[in-house]
């Protein structure tokens, strides 16, 4: 019995979906909605992407946070300050965090380094949101950012980005949150399964910026986003209500 194609198709299409966005983030595993209230982070200082750079003939890199090995290549461009700018907006804008911005952090690195120079990743970070008076650090790092050759019809070479986002507390060093996001856009025809992917960024060829971004928006969709005590909430809801109830009272006067 030979299969009707027009009921494959779909079939195909929906399974084609589903399977998009496997193999190309690597994680551990973030905290459940319950466990975000319990965290004790109110502070965070957003550290600047580092670029992880490759040694001898291997191609391949450690990421000093989080331990995943990670495909290293060329970092072109202002890349580090791209994805820090991009990162910083994205927590500002979506989550109920109070930042310290990368500025700052910056010379807070240089100054715990100037005098211990052999301190490792995860130790700098701790000192440096210890040093800013910060609940936990947001750090990146950076291992590839290679920009398409060609345009958003036709390249010669696709752009390929891979990068880590790690959230440590300081009250036990913990690495709380990690994604890392590693990709070389591909056509269509070399892989069917991201059909739902190219579709969404539009169906063309990429820069490595918008690749970035579109990576980071998908790593950071689990990102756990401080929960605002019921203090804060009440504060919130009373002063609407309170216009509310006012400007009906003021209602009632007038009619009167």
């Amino acid at each position: 019995m030979k299969s009707n194609p027009r009921r494959v198709l779909p079939v195909a299409i929906c399974l084609i979906s589903s399977l998009c966005f496997w193999g190309c983030v690597q994680t551990i595993s973030a905290p459940t909605p319950s466990q975000v209230s319990d965290l004790q982070i109110r502070t965070v200082l957003v550290v600047p992407f580092e670029a992880i750079t490759a040694r001898g003939k291997t191609d391949t890199v450690r990421c000093p946070i989080s331990s995943v090995v990670c495909q290293a290549g060329p970092i072109e461009g202002e890349a580090e300050a791209f994805l820090t700018a991009q990162l910083f907006a994205t927590v500002r804008d979506k989550m109920d965090y109070t930042l310290i911005p990368p500025a700052v952090a910056e010379g807070i690195r240089f100054k715990i380094i100037s005098k211990n120079v052999g301190i490792s990743a995860r130790d700098l970070l701790i000192e440096m949101g210890k040093e800013a008076g910060a609940d936990a650090v947001l750090a990146g790092t950076l291992y590839r950012f290679r920009q398409r050759v060609g345009s958003a019809f036709s390249v010669e070479s696709p752009a390929s980005v891979g990068f880590g986002v790690h959230l440590v507390r300081m009250a036990d060093g913990r690495l709380l949150w990690s994604r890392h996001f590693d990709e070389t856009q591909q056509s269509l025809s070399e892989d069917l399964l991201k059909l739902g992917k190219f579709l969404e960024r539009g169906g063309g060829w990429l820069s490595a910026q918008d690749l970035a971004i579109a990576g980071l928006k998908q790593i950071m969709t689990d990102f756990p986003a401080r929960q605002r005590p019921p203090d804060e909430l009440s504060r919130n809801i009373s002063i609407p209500v309170l216009v509310g109830e006012l400007g009906r009272v003021f209602d009632a006067a007038v009619v009167r």
